[in-house]
């Protein structure tokens, strides 16, 4: 300190005047500071509200998929979300119990336009659920038996369900006064079923008994 007071003491005639353009060159390097952090502070405001924006987007739309009900996510689990089981669904087993029910409803009632109607769409959606079981069955077969087999066995199930509607429908239309509209349906029974199973027994004697065949089975 000593060395710099005496060098300054040494050149008086530059007193004044350093002290000047230093102080000078000072404000304007503070200047150029103070520019360059605004422009960082306003960057990172700028990237800081983005970012909010986007957080806040982002967290409001998942807030909103997870307060849906489950039948309406956005990304539904199939899991927890099986459509097709639904009693809406035209290839719902349970909408076709429920439509079996109302048929026989409507058979008690002696409403057999009504029950007709049922019926054919009970038929329909065995039918469809057989097919396609059936279907699926043949895909796996020797590439996964478990599945192939269960697939073969849901077949079965709704095949037997399918036989049962038509045999109901011949039946109601013989009770209508319809014999020959029965005919068709008794004779798609005994095809699936055979003749020598309960169900097409009883579709061949319905045949016997309106006249359409003369032999009796079991003769």
């Amino acid at each position: 300190m000593e060395r710099v007071k005496k060098g300054f003491g040494g050149y008086p005639h530059m007193i004044g005047r350093r002290p000047a353009v230093a102080s000078q060159g000072c404000r304007q390097d503070a200047i150029a500071q103070g520019l360059s952090l605004l422009r960082r502070s306003w960057a990172r405001l700028v990237f800081g509200v983005l970012l909010g924006l986007i957080l806040g987007v982002g967290s409001t739309f998942w807030a909103t998929a997870q307060q849906l009900p489950a039948g309406q996510q956005l990304i539904p689990n199939p899991q927890q979300f099986r459509a097709l089981e639904q009693p809406s669904s035209a290839l719902s087993a349970l909408r076709a119990e429920q439509l079996a029910a109302e048929a026989d409803a409507a058979i008690q009632a002696q409403n057999y336009d009504q029950a007709v109607e049922l019926l054919q769409q009970v038929f329909n959606a065995y039918n469809q659920r057989s097919n396609y079981h059936q279907d699926l069955s043949r895909a796996f077969a020797g590439i996964q038996n478990r599945i192939s087999e269960e697939q073969r066995e849901l077949a079965r199930v709704a095949a037997q369900a399918r036989d049962q509607a038509a045999y109901d429908l011949a039946v109601v239309y013989r009770a209508a006064g319809r014999p020959e509209e029965a005919v068709g349906w008794l004779i798609q029974v005994i095809n699936s079923q055979g003749p020598t199973r309960e169900l097409g027994t009883q579709a061949y004697q319905q045949l016997l008994e309106i006249g359409f065949v003369s032999t009796p089975f079991p003769s």
